[in-house]
């Protein structure tokens, strides 16, 4: 093991991703859909921050916060420092640090949070650096505040534990380039495979998992699989590591798992809750849904209540405010993918709440109240907001605040994108996070900054295609590149849609003037 970096494989930078959990308004709803509330304060802190572009997006949308992420590796550091500074983000820093270091003498001039967040961090690093972490936020977190920890969890990595072993052991050999290790792994697999390996019919999530490697990025495969560290865990593991720094749990950042174990079947719900132990019932819940991700969410101070069967809304729930973001087609089933399962909302359950707040946002006690809610009670109506926030079709409304600062970083974001860098989010200000988007709209919200918001889709249209001409990328249409007129017509289509659908809703959420 490498001292200097803890046995993390630093040798390729990770991926540009955003959380949308790690929002601070997210995971105050999180932490208060029971009987608990939510920590206040505007301090935010994460830990592994990568290469700072979702922690920027967060600042750009909460610019009375203060943002601090810290980052073992140089090169993501410079790059949350420049872009930044690109878009004159005043409210955000990054620090590289060390976290075995940063625990033995955590710096005063950073403070204390309300918010500390690790996506992606704690189960693959190893047991003295989350010890290291456990310390940090020990030292770094004020009385009451939430902690968002998104971890690989048991069982749903079993399946895949055999690629990772021997993956780690091609790589220990030498040292070849991460791309060639993964290739020679995925090699390995596949001729084990075509050979006809027993495990792989004792093990079928084995085949499942293998297929997708292919079609995955390079630096995503190995910040997932080639750290020393890198270990799936139980959410009783955690829980009990996380307890030594005086945190305990308040709920799940995924939000439809506030409906469990409710919206399990009878036999399998009764089961779990006939398991005294809060820590056995979660793991027998997750057990039940071959759970393969945890965000879990953790109060510094005293435990809330026990989660009963149907989530309760308490005081803090109750008040949030929610907006729509992107309304299904009149009359369509809503299909809303969750760790238990894709659920099917039909439009008689959720077409009164989205007709409602397309007027106007609303808290979750007035949406209950609303004849087009259906009559529904407050704890009804929690379940479905709860769905609608998962599935992309609602956001939570944020104060109004200045929205200049998202829309600097989002035309830094869409200038880069065109020259190649693969940003596919926005700030929203309106929500306090960021939405995602494709790199065709990214090159058609350039095209238009570039056009002083005066193009019509003519102009739009033939920009794009020369974006596209120039980062070398083409549309799509059912998975098949387009070229020539098509591309041109797809690429008209494409403008007529940002012009009378995207711009309107992204003024709406700030993310454009």
């Amino acid at each position: 093991m490498d001292d200097r970096t803890h046995g993390y494989d630093v040798s390729v930078g990770y991926t540009y991703g955003y959380c949308r959990e790690m929002a601070p308004a997210w995971m105050d709803l999180a932490a208060g859909a029971g009987e608990t509330s939510a920590a206040g304060g505007g301090r935010f802190l994460e830990l592994g921050c990568g290469q700072g572009f979702g922690l920027c997006l967060l600042a750009a949308a909460n610019p009375g916060r203060a943002f601090v992420g810290i980052d073992l590796m140089a090169e993501h550091v410079d790059h949350a420092n420049g872009i930044a500074a690109s878009a004159g983000l005043a409210n955000v820093q990054f620090v590289q640090g060390d976290f075995v270091e940063l625990a033995r003498s955590w710096p005063e001039a950073l403070g204390r949070f309300d918010h500390v967040a690790l996506h992606g961090v704690y189960s693959w690093v190893t047991a003295p650096v989350r010890q290291a972490l456990l310390q940090c936020i020990g030292q770094a977190s004020a009385p009451g505040a939430l902690v968002y920890i998104g971890y690989n969890a048991q069982p749903g990595w079993l399946a895949t534990m055999p690629f990772r072993h021997m993956a780690r052991l091609i790589h220990e050999e030498g040292a070849a380039p991460v791309a060639e290790v993964l290739d020679r792994s995925i090699s390995l697999f596949e001729q084990l495979r075509g050979g006809g390996a027993a495990t792989f019919q004792l093990l079928p999530g084995l085949g499942a998992r293998l297929d997708s490697l292919r079609k995955r990025d390079i630096a995503q495969l190995a910040h997932e699989y080639l750290h020393e560290g890198w270990e799936p865990m139980w959410h009783s593991q955690v829980a009990r590591e996380v307890a030594g720094a005086g945190l305990a749990f308040a709920g799940s950042a995924t939000l439809p798992e506030a409906l469990l174990p409710a919206f399990l079947p009878s036999a399998l719900r009764d089961t779990i809750l006939a398991q005294g132990d809060p820590l056995l019932r979660q793991d027998v819940q997750d057990f039940v849904i071959n759970q393969f991700y945890r965000r879990d969410v953790y109060r510094r101070g005293e435990a809330p209540a026990t989660p009963t069967l149907t989530p309760t809304p308490g005081e803090r729930a109750a008040q949030t405010r929610f907006l729509l973001l992107d309304a299904p087609a009149p009359g369509a089933t809503l299909s809303v993918r969750t760790p238990f399962g894709e659920l099917a909302l039909q439009p008689p359950a959720y077409a009164g709440i989205v007709e409602a707040l397309a007027e106007r946002s609303l808290t979750l006690a007035e949406l209950a109240v609303l004849p087009k809610a259906g009559g529904k009670d407050l704890t009804e109506v929690l379940q479905l907001v709860l769905m609608l926030l998962h599935a992309g079709t609602l956001g939570i409304e944020a104060p109004r605040t200045d929205h200049a600062p998202a829309q600097r970083l989002n035309a830094a974001i869409a200038r880069e994108a065109v020259r190649g860098m693969p940003y596919d989010h926005l700030a929203a200000p309106a929500i306090g996070g960021a939405v995602p988007v494709d790199f065709a709209d990214l090159m058609l919200i350039d095209a238009w900054l570039a056009l002083g918001g005066l193009a019509d889709e003519t102009a739009l249209s033939e920009r794009l295609v020369l974006s596209l001409a120039g980062s070398g990328r083409t549309l799509q249409r059912g998975g098949s590149p387009l070229e020539g007129v098509q591309e041109r017509r797809e690429a008209r289509s494409r403008a007529r849609t940002f012009l009378d659908r995207d711009l309107p809703r992204w003024r709406r959420l700030g993310a454009l003037a």
